[in-house]
C-alpha cells in the first residue's frame, strides 16, 4: 500500500475527469440535502454566528497550554520550536501526551502521527486552517513540513471549540494545526544545517511588511541517510549500516496577507530511497533498493470578514495537485520483480462558514464544504492495479450552537453531516463504472465550567467516522473493497489549573478518556513501505489518562521553562470473544509513555534538554513474546547562541540527538539512528 502523501504533478491524465460538470452538480445537490438535514435536526432558522471561543491560555513557560474553554490542547510556539532539537513537525509533536509517531528512520524518513491509538487517518492535519487531504491513503507525512517558518503547532483532542470554522475541522477525532508566521518586519534570513547522514540543508526566508504582507520561504535538503545500527530480536541479531535512505527534497512557499485575506502557495519536490525492513542477515540481496519520487503543489486562501456587529463570514478555497512514482528494479535487487507505478491525485476544496450572535447567551455557527478528489494510476509491473481512475465527491455540513446560561458555564453542541460518492473505473472491463455512496450524521457535545481564571473543568462526547481510502478499497495488492467505514465514539473528562507564584508560573492539567472503534481499519507493513495489508479489526476499545504539567521561572536575565507529560492508555481488540487474542493490545499501542523538556536561557545563550519514553508494545494483535517490542527512550540536547551585529544578528545551534546512543525501533524492523549531531548557522538582517 502506498504510504506517503501523494504529490503534485505534471501529467494531465485526470484533468478532464476532474472538471466533469456532473461531479460539481452532485456536490451542489448534496449541499442542498445537507442544509435540509441540519435544519431539521437542530431547528435553526437563519444564519449563525458565534461569540468567539473563550480562551483559557496558561502561559506557563514557552510551552503554552491553550485551552479553548473545554478542548484539551497543547501548543508549541515558535520560540520552543527553535529551542528543541527538531527538524520537522513530526519531531516537535512527539512531545505531546497521547501521541505516537510512526517513524521509519532517518532525517527524511516517513513520519505519521497517531493520537490515543485511534490511527493516523483519524488525525486531521491543517495548514493555516485548511485541511491537508490525501484521498489515496489518508495519511500525511509530517516529515515534509519544516519548522523554520512556523509560528506555532497545536494538537487538539476532538475539535476546536470555535464556531467559525470549516465543516472539515469537525471531521476528525484529533487535529494538528500548523500556523505559519506573519511577517513583522521587512528583512531576510538565511541559514544552513549540516552534520550527520551527510546532511546539507540550506534555507532562505524573506519578508516584506507593507500594506500587503508578503513572505517567501525556500529550503533544500540532501542526506545520504546512512547510519550504523544494532538490532536484536528473536531470530535476528544484526549490526550493520542502514542504506538506501538517501533524500533530496526542495520545499518552497509564497504567502501574502491583507487584512482578513491570507493566501499560501506551496511546492514540495523530493526523491528518496525506501530502505525497507531489516530481515534476515543484511546483504545486497535483502537490502531494499526501492525508490520513490513525490511532488506536491497547492494554493489555498482564506478570507475572514466581519459583517456587522453580530455576523462573521469565513470563505476558504484550496486546489492541490499530487504526483508519486514508485520504482522497484530487479537490476538493483535480483529478489524483486519490476514495478514502475505512477499515481496522480487532484483535489479541489471550497468552504463557506458563518458565525452569528443570536442573543447574549446564544450563538451559533454554520459551515458548508464541497470537495472533489480524483485519483489516477499508470503502471508497469506484475501486479497491475485494477483501478486506473477513481473519484470521490464529498459534501460536508456542520451546524453548531453555543449556550452560556450562567457565568462560567458553556455548553456547545455540533452536528456534522457527511455525504460521499465514489466513482471507480475498472481496467478489466473498459468503460465500466462502480458507484459507492456513503452518508453519516455525527454529533459532538462539549460542556465546561470555568470556576475562575485558574480552574477549568470540561467534558466532551464526540462521534465521528472515517471512510476507507482509495488504497484501502481499491489498490489490488493491499486494498479490499469489502472494507467498512471506521466509526468512533469518544468521551473525555478533564481539568486545567494554573497559578502564578511570584516570578514562577505553574500549570497542571489531566484528562481521562474512553473511546470505542467499530470496524477499525489497520494498515500493517509487509514487504516494503510502499505495499501494506489492510484489515478491519472489528471492535477496539481504549481508555487512558493524560497528565501535563509546566513550570516557568524568570529572574533578571535567567529563565527556566520545564514541561512534563505522561500518558497511560489501554487499547484492546474486543472483536471476537472466542478468539485466542480477545482483549489483546492492538499493535503499536504502548500502555505507558511520557516526555520531559527543560529550556534554560541566559542572555544570548539557550539550552534545551529533552527526554522521551515509550513502553512495551506489540507488533500485532497476538500478544506473545515473539511480537513484543522493547521499551525505548531517547535524550536529546540542544545549545543555541545568538548575537546582534548592528542591524543584523547571527546565531548557531548545536543539536545532539539520542545523546546516549540508545538502539531502538519505533516500527518493527525499522531501526532508528543512534547518536547524531547537527549544526545550524543563521544570519538575519
Amino acid at each position: 500500500m502506498k504510504q506517503t502523501a501523494l504529490p503534485a504533478a505534471g501529467s494531465g491524465s485526470y484533468i478532464s475527469a476532474f472538471s466533469k460538470s456532473r461531479g460539481l452538480a452532485e456536490v451542489a445537490g448534496a449541499v442542498g440535502e445537507i442544509l435540509l438535514v441540519i435544519f431539521l435536526h437542530l431547528g435553526l432558522g437563519g444564519p449563525a454566528r458565534a461569540a468567539s471561543a473563550l480562551q483559557d491560555t496558561v502561559k506557563a513557560s514557552k510551552i503554552v497550554y491553550s485551552r479553548p474553554a473545554v478542548i484539551p490542547s497543547i501548543t508549541l510556539d515558535s520560540k520552543v520550536l527553535r529551542s528543541i532539537p527538531s527538524t520537522s513537525v513530526a519531531d516537535a509533536i512527539k512531545y505531546f501526551s497521547g501521541v505516537q509517531i510512526k517513524d521509519y528512520g532517518g532525517l527524511g524518513g516517513l513520519k505519521t502521527v497517531n493520537v490515543r491509538s485511534l490511527g493516523s487517518q483519524h488525525v486531521g492535519v491543517f495548514y493555516n486552517g485548511v485541511k491537508i487531504v490525501n484521498a489515496q491513503n489518508g495519511q500525511v507525512d509530517l516529515g515534509r513540513y519544516s519548522l523554520e517558518n512556523l509560528e506555532s503547532v497545536t494538537l487538539y483532542q476532538g475539535q476546536k471549540a470555535d464556531l467559525l470554522q470549516t465543516a472539515s475541522d469537525l471531521a476528525s477525532a484529533a487535529a494538528v494545526y500548523m500556523k505559519t508566521r506573519t511577517p513583522e518586519r521587512t528583512g531576510i534570513k538565511a541559514g544552513i544545517r549540516t552534520g550527520a547522514f551527510g546532511t546539507v540543508n540550506p534555507s532562505l526566508y524573506a519578508s516584506y511588511t507593507g500594506k500587503v504582507k508578503i513572505s517567501a520561504d525556500a529550503s533544500w535538503l540532501h542526506t545520504n541517510g546512512r547510519y550504523r545500527f544494532t538490532l536484536r530480536q528473536p531470530g535476528l541479531d544484526t549490526s550493520a549500516t542502514r542504506v538506501n535512505g538517501q533524500v533530496k527534497a526542495l520545499r518552497t512557499e509564497l504567502a501574502l496577507s491583507y487584512e482578513g485575506l491570507k493566501v499560501n502557495a506551496y511546492l514540495y519536490n523530493s526523491s528518496r530511497g525506501l530502505p525497507g525492513p531489516v530481515v534476515r542477515r543484511l546483504s545486497e540481496q535483502y537490502d531494499s533498493k526501492d525508490c520513490q519520487w513525490d511532488r506536491t503543489a497547492f494554493i489555498q486562501g482564506t478570507w475572514n470578514k466581519k459583517l456587522g456587529s453580530d455576523l462573521r463570514l469565513l470563505l476558504t478555497g484550496k486546489f492541490t495537485r499530487d504526483f508519486c512514482r514508485y520504482l522497484q528494479d530487479p537490476s538493483k535487487n535480483a529478489s524483486v520483480v519490476y514495478i514502475d507505478n505512477r499515481y496522480h491525485q487532484g483535489c479541489t476544496f471550497l468552504s463557506a462558514a458563518a458565525s452569528w450572535t443570536i442573543s447574549p447567551i446564544i450563538s451559533a455557527g454554520l459551515a458548508l464544504d464541497g470537495q472533489s478528489s480524483v485519483f489516477s494510476a499508470t503502471w508497469e509491473n506484475a501486479f497491475a492495479a485494477t483501478i486506473p481512475w477513481a473519484q470521490r465527491l464529498s459534501a460536508l455540513g456542520a451546524a453548531q450552537i453555543l449556550i452560556t446560561p450562567f457565568e462560567g458555564w458553556r455548553l456547545q453542541s455540533s452536528l456534522l453531516y457527511t455525504r460521499q460518492r465514489d466513482k471507480v473505473e475498472y481496467s478489466a472491463v473498459p468503460g465500466s463504472v462502480r458507484r459507492q455512496n456513503l452518508s453519516r450524521l455525527t454529533p459532538t457535545v462539549i460542556l465546561s465550567w470555568q470556576q475562575s481564571e485558574r480552574l477549568t473543568i470540561r467534558g466532551i462526547y464526540k462521534e465521528i467516522f472515517r471512510s476507507p481510502t482509495f488504497n484501502d478499497l481499491y489498490y489490488s495488492i493491499g486494498g479490499r473493497t469489502s472494507l467498512q467505514p471506521e466509526f468512533t465514539r469518544q468521551g473525555d473528562l478533564g481539568f486545567d489549573f494554573s497559578a502564578p507564584l511570584g516570578q514562577v508560573g505553574f500549570s497542571f492539567g489531566a484528562d481521562g478518556y474512553i473511546s470505542s472503534v467499530r470496524d477499525k481499519i489497520v494498515a500493517m507493513p509487509s514487504a516494503s513501505q510502499f505495499r501494506w495489508t489492510m484489515k478491519n479489526y472489528g471492535k477496539v476499545r481504549a481508555r487512558g489518562v493524560e497528565v501535563n504539567g509546566a513550570l516557568s521561572a524568570r529572574k533578571n536575565n535567567l529563565q527556566l521553562d520545564m514541561r512534563l507529560s505522561y500518558s497511560y492508555q489501554d487499547a484492546r481488540d474486543v472483536t471476537d470473544k472466542g478468539s485466542r487474542w480477545y482483549k489483546g493490545l492492538i499493535p503499536y499501542s504502548p500502555r505507558h509513555s511520557g516526555s520531559a523538556t527543560s529550556i534554560a536561557g541566559y542572555k544570548n545563550l539557550r539550552a534545551c534538554l529533552s527526554f522521551l519514553y515509550t513502553g512495551t508494545r506489540y507488533r500485532n494483535v497476538a500478544n506473545i513474546e515473539e511480537n513484543r517490542l522493547k521499551p525505548w527512550f531517547t535524550t536529546d540536547f540542544s545549545l543555541a547562541w545568538q548575537k546582534k551585529l548592528g542591524n543584523a544578528s547571527a546565531g548557531i545551534n548545536l543539536d545532539i540527538n539520542n545523546l546516549f546512543d540508545w538502539q531502538y525501533e519505533i516500527v518493527s524492523r525499522y531501526p532508528m539512528p543512534g547518536r547524531y549531531v547537527l549544526v545550524r548557522f543563521t544570519i538575519e538582517y
